[in-house]
């Protein structure tokens, strides 16, 4: 049987969930605030910081956080404690053979990533955000749905991209940016 642990709960979480359902019999959370209760038919078994003692029960895990520093630190817990943290990829998204996406990602329903786009560690990829050819994405970014990644763009560690954007051909966007919905970046 295979078993995830999915770290978050919330709104983010659940989509997630959706996603690991694709691959996973048997799914349970840790989230804070919602010890004891379920989330779309999958119980909230414990804590956060109770990860360690489901190891290695559970050995792989998926760390659903939206914001991308504590989303970084648990990934790096997980880590040290030897899981396996799994990529997310859903079936309804179209990913080139040729791309590249590193462990602890997520991409979303519908999102495209093309030939030889390079997207880091513990990412995540919303529905209809599109990852042009030869752009690098770095770990541990946020890019929200509608969202255009143009050719050869550079984006930095924890740097968060609002919906709807467009970051054009050939930029680089510097490490911990903030770009709000509807940015167009030239």
């Amino acid at each position: 049987m295979n078993k995830l642990i999915i770290i978050g709960a919330g709104g983010h979480g659940r989509c997630c969930l959706d996603i690991a359902r694709e691959k996973y019999d048997e799914i349970i959370f840790l989230d804070d605030g919602l010890v004891g209760q379920a989330v779309n038919d999958c119980k909230v078994v414990g804590k956060i910081n109770e990860m360690k003692q489901l190891f290695p029960e559970y050995l792989d895990i998926f760390i659903a956080v939206g914001n991308n520093a504590f989303r970084k630190q648990l990934y790096n817990q997980a880590k040290d404690i030897g899981y396996n943290i799994i990529t997310l990829i859903s079936n309804k998204a179209t990913v080139s053979k040729y791309a590249t996406i590193k462990q602890g990602s997520v991409i979303f329903p519908h999102a495209v990533i093309e030939p030889n786009a390079r997207i880091g560690n513990d990412c995540i990829i919303c529905a209809n955000a599109t990852v042009n050819h030869d752009a690098i994405i770095h770990d541990d970014c946020l890019i929200y749905s509608n969202t255009v990644i143009r050719p050869n763009v550079i984006i930095h560690e924890l740097t968060r991209i609002g919906s709807n954007c467009t970051i054009t051909f050939g930029k680089e966007i510097k490490e911990g940016s903030d770009i709000t919905d509807g940015e167009v970046v030239i």
